[in-house]
């Protein structure tokens, strides 16, 4: 059986990964980048975040997509499990097993995050007083007070797409390259739409970083201790 990657690339992204983590938590606890990007999407004429109902980032990039993800998602859980014969392509074993991984990371990611949603206690942007609403604001890595209107840490939407990285295990071992392009696509997708979230005041830069290091992390637990092939 062939590893997806060797030995030492996956020493480096371990260490990447931890590396990471250190950056998110100084951006979210050490700067004040995070209240920053939010002030910006916030009018403070108007007292509000102008494009929460905006029609591309909440109907388009919120609902829109999210729905086209979970289909695309559904047909690769088919392509994966229904049995090829019953299929009108023929896909190889090799594909077959990675797509497996590919839908199975997208749900570990999905409930994962779900879960922790459901246990934090951290709030959106429009709950925070600065915001209009009535949480005080604390930074995400930072001891936060039961609060009510909480449940928004890590970022949600943001998974609904993030999970497209998995599809570079389609191109490993023998295409190093192009799962790394394919990897930094999904990333891309995912952070765009937890961008899309934040320009609407439901949540922080820290929120949607955590959410896209999370997905990386069950990546690199597949390199570490799976192979790319059945035999």
């Amino acid at each position: 059986m062939e590893p997806w990657i060797s030995g030492r690339t996956l020493i480096r992204l371990w260490w990447l990964w931890l590396f990471t983590a250190v950056i998110i938590v100084w951006l979210a606890n050490g700067t004040s980048l995070d209240i920053r990007l939010a002030d910006s999407a916030f009018d403070m004429h108007q007292h509000a975040f102008t494009l929460k109902h905006n029609v591309l980032l909440e109907t388009v990039m919120h609902s829109y997509a999210k729905t086209i993800l979970t289909v695309f998602w559904i047909l690769l859980l088919l392509i994966a499990y229904v049995p090829s014969t019953k299929l009108p392509v023929h896909f190889s074993a090799s594909t077959i097993h990675a797509l497996r991984w590919v839908t199975i990371l997208a749900l570990v990611n999905a409930v994962v995050v779900s879960c922790l949603k459901h246990q934090m206690p951290h709030a959106c942007p429009w709950d925070i007083a600065r915001y209009g609403g009535t949480s005080p604001w604390v930074p995400t890595f930072s001891n936060h007070p039961a609060m009510q209107a909480g449940h928004c840490f890590p970022a949600g939407h943001a998974t609904s797409g993030v999970w497209l990285s998995a599809l570079c295990l389609l191109w490993l071992p023998q295409a190093p390259r192009k799962a790394l392009l394919m990897a930094i696509a999904g990333l891309a997708v995912g952070f765009t739409l937890g961008w899309a979230q934040q320009l609407r005041g439901a949540h922080f830069l820290s929120h949607t970083l955590t959410s896209l290091w999370l997905m990386c992390g069950w990546l690199l637990m597949v390199f570490t201790f799976s192979k790319s092939r059945f035999s």
